[in-house]
């Protein structure tokens, strides 16, 4: 039984298995892929970029959230308001050396994998330094525009 099948089978209360893991994890439920974009006079464009990938969940799961910590050897947990806490990882590098290679072996089947590779696609951008750039970070501006809640989708035909 390896390390992925013990975690993935904690966080969806499915008996743990030696195959692959089953996709619907708590990241497609309560996990997020953001890209920020804030307001910092210190640098050159006078905005900074900062990618984040976070699972929350109720303050009586704090221990699972401390699993994630532990299970990818980066990001920390921290409160999310009185009743929740959040497993976070905003550092670059260990974005791109475990987060974003780990869902690139495990793709997600929900819509978050189109965040997901919105996330990745920045992250791409920022190791090319394209965010240090104006034309860069408009469209870093343009993609976070479109992610989460933001994105659009076409109705079905019926």
């Amino acid at each position: 039984m390896n390390k992925f099948s013990i975690l993935i089978g904690l966080l969806v209360s499915f008996p743990w298995s030696k195959q692959a893991p089953p996709t619907e994890t708590k990241v497609d439920g309560e996990g997020c892929f953001s890209v920020g974009v804030f307001k910092n006079q210190t640098l050159r464009l006078g905005y900074q970029v900062q990618l984040e990938f976070s699972i929350t969940q109720h303050k009586r799961d704090h221990e699972l959230l401390l699993q994630f910590v532990e299970f990818f050897g980066c990001g920390y947990v921290a409160p999310d308001g009185p009743l929740k806490f959040k497993y976070l990882v905003r550092d670059l590098s260990d974005l791109n050396r475990v987060i974003i290679p780990f869902f690139q072996s495990y793709p997600l089947r929900t819509v978050k994998q189109l965040d997901f590779n919105s996330f990745a696609s920045v992250a791409t951008m920022m190791n090319n330094k394209k965010h240090l750039t104006e034309q860069g970070l408009l469209d870093i501006q343009q993609i976070k525009g479109s992610m989460n809640r933001n994105r659009i989708f076409e109705a079905p035909n019926k």
